[in-house]
């Protein structure tokens, strides 16, 4: 699984969630991955980075500071490896929490999970259908803001993004 945390100048809660994110993948027992999407970070987010970035499964990748949050979120996405890609936000703390239930819930024949409030959000991000059934994408299709109140997404789905972009 992926995890895509996009942030501009969140060091200190980064140095706090980075050790809470990684007990919680490792407990969850998949195989996993951390992505920090740096939006031009000027509070040591960068040397913070530097030095999780030497631990396995941590990545960081830094961006122009002018990249707006669904730009981070997109790169994170089109970078992630992971069968599940799980967007999080630095500013809720208890986000790793959730991880462990969102995985449990996670249906990849489905293509994404979202929660019950944001269904109608998912069918726009994916054109209203799965991506499965998409044979051709747009090709001027990127990532909708909608897209950003997603908790976790399936593999076929973050093929069809990229295929899409």
């Amino acid at each position: 699984m992926s995890c895509v945390l996009p942030c501009r100048d969140k060091a200190r809660t980064l140095a706090m969630l980075l050790p809470i994110l990684s007990d919680t993948l490792t407990e969850c027992g998949y195989p996993w991955e951390v992505i920090v999407v740096d939006c031009g970070s000027v509070d040591g987010t960068d040397s913070l980075m530097s030095s999780w970035g030497e631990l396995p499964g941590f990545r960081h990748l830094p961006m122009d500071g002018s990249a707006r949050l669904e730009s981070a979120f997109e790169a994170g996405i089109l970078a992630a490896r992971g069968d599940a890609v799980i967007l999080l936000d630095p500013a809720l703390p208890h986000s790793p929490e959730l991880i462990p239930a969102m995985l449990q819930q996670w249906n990849p024949m489905r293509g994404w999970f979202t929660r019950p409030a944001l269904a109608a959000a998912a069918a726009r991000c994916a054109g209203g259908t799965t991506p499965a059934a998409h044979e051709t994408a747009r090709p001027d299709m990127h990532l909708p803001p909608e897209c950003m109140a997603l908790s976790l997404l399936d593999r076929r789905l973050v093929d069809w993004l990229a295929q899409a972009g």
